[in-house]
């Protein structure tokens, strides 16, 4: 647990940015820890797709998947998404493991998809629950999340939900898009409901991905490889000169914003770190969730190395 003074930081921290908190902070030699709310249940968004690229990365290990094999893409045809092949205007032919890349790099919707679709989702959160994660759940892909999302905002797909929300549709559909009271009523954003994890499950898979224990030692490094290479990094303020990241950022319909991720300190010290958001207010206060994200990160370091 936090120290009062500590809790109490990082609670003021959090409110002052508009958002509730969950974090869980473990110093990876020692198992020293500093817990804010972690096991409090909360909705991963993209968090997830670690998960979804341990389970590839170990077929691929094992031999079960061969990463090399190309899929033809249509980018109309597949799972929509703010970044990536959904958004490219041709189609594409790429390797599984290029998808898993942009799956982890970009957070690309289309590319986890077709994953989940690879390797099945009773895999995914049996591997989650061997590496000691007891409170998370997947319960569906991506785009048949996105769709109910929009069924239950009253709109045919997500894709026709994106449109509404960008105003393509007229002031009335964008206005019932964006109401923070249908929003959260959905599903998604419900842990009792939908995908659902805590803080420190998700530390709990940092360190045995970074203990090799998770799956094959490749199938670990080459997940620690790629999560370095992400192009979001909310936890970055919290990383010293000198240091490292590697971390995977989800955020769901402007109430979620999270990342996990590991920090590598230039005296070899390394420390899993997973913080969770819910704002108070959807679509509001993006800049100041994400830098106390990192703040909170910082400041949970700093103590354990106090």
């Amino acid at each position: 647990m936090a120290a009062p003074d500590i809790a109490a930081t990082l609670q003021a921290g959090f409110a002052a940015a508009g958002c509730d908190g969950t974090l869980h902070v473990r110093d990876l030699a020692t198992g020293a820890e500093v817990a804010f709310e972690a096991d409090r249940p909360v909705v991963p968004a993209s968090v997830f797709k670690v998960l979804v690229a341990l389970e590839f990365y170990a077929r691929a290990a094992e031999g079960a998947i061969d990463p090399a094999k190309q899929t033809d893409l249509r980018p109309a045809a597949v799972t929509p998404g703010p970044v990536g092949i959904s958004n490219f205007q041709d189609p594409v032919r790429l390797s599984l493991r290029d998808l898993a890349r942009l799956m982890l790099t970009l957070s690309d919707n289309a590319a986890a998809d077709l994953l989940i679709a690879r390797v099945g989702l009773d895999a995914i959160n049996a591997r989650a629950l061997t590496c000691g994660c007891r409170e998370t759940r997947i319960v569906s892909d991506l785009k048949a999340m996105l769709d109910a999302m929009a069924v239950e905002l009253e709109f045919r797909t997500y894709a026709e939900l994106l449109a509404a929300q960008a105003g393509k549709l007229g002031p009335a559909a964008q206005a019932g898009s964006l109401d923070p009271v249908r929003l959260d009523a959905v599903a998604a954003l419900d842990p009792a409901r939908g995908s659902r994890t805590t803080a420190r499950d998700m530390t709990t898979l940092l360190a045995s991905i970074w203990a090799d224990t998770a799956a094959l030692p490749p199938a670990c490094a080459m997940l620690r490889e790629v999560m370095g290479q992400q192009v979001t990094r909310r936890l970055e303020p919290a990383v010293p000169d000198g240091g490292t990241l590697a971390a995977k950022s989800g955020g769901l319909f402007g109430r979620i914003r999270n990342e996990i991720g590991v920090i590598g300190w230039p005296d070899g010290a390394r420390y899993a770190v997973a913080v969770f958001t819910r704002a108070h207010a959807p679509f509001v206060g993006a800049a100041a969730i994400n830098a106390q994200i990192g703040a909170a990160a910082r400041i949970a370091i700093a103590a354990l190395r106090a």
